[in-house]
């Protein structure tokens, strides 16, 4: 049914353009210590509450040309961009799940619905949009906040618990993707500070790994760290071409070696990248009668 599936991808859309609203907010509050739910939100230059109908993702931002209703200051593009991209995302996350969940016969069957693959999209798109919480967060301020990377872990060891065999990540996969990840990377980051005296990685980037290692499996915590090493690495290189030597004047470095930049941005790209390449990789296999999808 072509029709059944263009509304669920709709709905998709949606869905991750409310998500990614609601990501702005949480990312300029729980920095600054504020409740994400009170008060609503407004502009922060004239502190007027922003109505409903100026504040429907994505949509609102061009109606209003990038400026507040009331006192005409410009609003950032980041927060339509947020919006779009999780609303991108949450479709992605949601393609490989619509077989399952707009499967006829269970649609038909109320006793029959299909909830183990819908828990298992909620429960994907729950953690990795936290994890595109903590990015921002991160790329603003170089810090990772507990409230948001403590429990997530734990909260994706739960996925694997309930739902782990439709996701391929089964509970022990799951618990050992985030003790050797978390594990893993405290030792690289107490070696780099034993062996340097500075600091490389925090403690929120351990958490960080640990929830993407619980969620993915130990198998790709390798391929994710690397990836988001080399991706880090790359944009180090290509801000320090870009900046053509401002970046040690503007923060009083004494060479690039001591440029700082926030790992946890490449570490949430990288986990992103191995959860829809890796299956997009396997459902081409699977196309091409190469490998079997239970």
């Amino acid at each position: 049914m072509p029709w059944l599936s263009l509304i669920a991808a709709v709905f998709a859309l949606l869905w991750g353009s409310l998500w990614g609203s609601f990501l702005n907010v949480v990312v300029y509050r729980v920095p600054a210590g504020l409740s994400v739910v009170h008060p609503r939100s407004r502009c922060s230059s004239c502190g007027t509450p922003i109505a409903a109908w100026h504040n429907i993702p994505v949509v609102s931002w061009i109606w209003l040309r990038g400026h507040c209703s009331t006192c005409k200051a410009p609003i950032s593009p980041r927060y339509p961009a947020v919006e779009a991209s999780v609303a991108v995302l949450s479709l992605a996350l949601a393609m490989p799940w619509l077989p399952a969940l707009l499967d006829p016969a269970a649609l038909l069957d109320p006793a029959g619905l299909p909830w183990r693959p819908l828990l298992a999209l909620l429960g994907e798109q729950a953690v990795v949009f936290t994890w595109v919480a903590i990015a921002l967060i991160d790329a603003d301020t170089f810090l990772i906040p507990d409230v948001l990377s403590l429990p997530l872990p734990l909260v994706a060891i739960g996925i694997a618990a309930v739902v782990g065999e439709q996701r391929g990540v089964d509970l022990q996969m799951a618990v050992l993707g985030a003790v050797v990840a978390g594990l893993g990377l405290w030792l690289l980051m107490w070696l780099y500070a034993r062996m340097t005296g500075r600091e490389g990685l925090g403690f929120g980037d351990v958490k960080l790994l640990a929830s993407i290692g619980a969620l993915l499996g130990l198998g790709a915590v390798p391929v994710v760290l690397l990836a988001a090493a080399l991706q880090g690495l790359a944009f180090a290189l290509l801000y320090a071409l870009l900046s053509r030597g401002k970046a040690t004047e503007e923060r009083g470095l004494q060479s690039l070696r001591h440029l700082a930049i926030p790992f946890g941005p490449f570490l949430v790209l990288g986990g992103i990248e191995w959860l829809l390449l890796h299956r997009l990789g396997a459902q081409a296999m699977a196309a091409q009668g190469l490998w079997l999808l239970d």
